[in-house]
């Protein structure tokens, strides 16, 4: 079996394993729905997991892959706040083509509450999401775009980011029919890039 194979199949499993997580969640969920999901073996699919656990830690490890490719770009913006504009607008274009991980996201945190190895994969996809966000908001404090923060409150404007980009995911739950993704996103990142370029004596629009 040549390596193309092996990863469309693995990426098989995966994508199986993200529905399945979706629809019957972790506890009520077993490796045969995965396997019916999948259209696959019960033999290829132990080939590749030993357990259910196991896949679903490598739906994590997948999906931590994915979102390093998918911002990527921001980075290369040469404006920092342009960068996390774009940031946003990443987050909600992948959400209109394929939002079936950030379906099972919340039952993810559910499960990390209560198990250490969970709780680890998820903390590293956050860890790097954040550095990643950290690096842009110290580069427009360099750059003199962000005049209301330090350096010393990167982390902390990072982690606030991070929690606002997390809104978008809402709307792959929820229904609003007073705010969409793209309005949410529009009025969010404005008032934010606001605050972080208020000079002192200014107001807040």
């Amino acid at each position: 079996m040549d390596k193309n194979s092996q990863t469309d199949k693995r990426s098989n499993i995966l994508m199986a394993a993200v529905k399945v997580l979706t629809s019957k969640g972790y506890y009520s969920s077993t490796m045969d729905d995965i396997v019916d999901e999948s259209k696959m073996s019960k033999g290829a699919i132990y080939h590749y997991f030993s357990s259910k656990k196991d896949v679903y830690l490598a739906v994590i490890d997948m999906w931590e892959s994915q979102t390093q490719q998918l911002l990527a770009p921001a980075a290369k913006e040469k404006s920092s706040a342009d960068a996390i504009k774009k940031l946003f607008k990443l987050l909600a274009k992948q959400l209109k083509i394929d939002g079936s991980f950030f379906n099972c996201l919340p039952t993810l945190w559910a499960i990390a509450r209560h198990d250490e190895d969970f709780k680890k994969s998820m903390q590293k996809v956050y860890n790097r999401f954040q550095k990643l966000v950290e690096l842009i908001i110290l580069r427009g404090i360099k750059n003199k775009e962000f005049s209301n923060l330090r350096p010393e409150n990167s982390k902390t404007s990072a982690l606030s980011l991070i929690l606002n980009f997390e809104g978008i995911f809402w709307f792959n739950i929820f229904n609003s029919k007073y705010v969409d993704a793209e309005k949410y996103i529009d009025e969010v990142s404005s008032y934010i890039l606001n605050a972080y370029t208020l000079k002192k004596g200014e107001k807040n629009a």
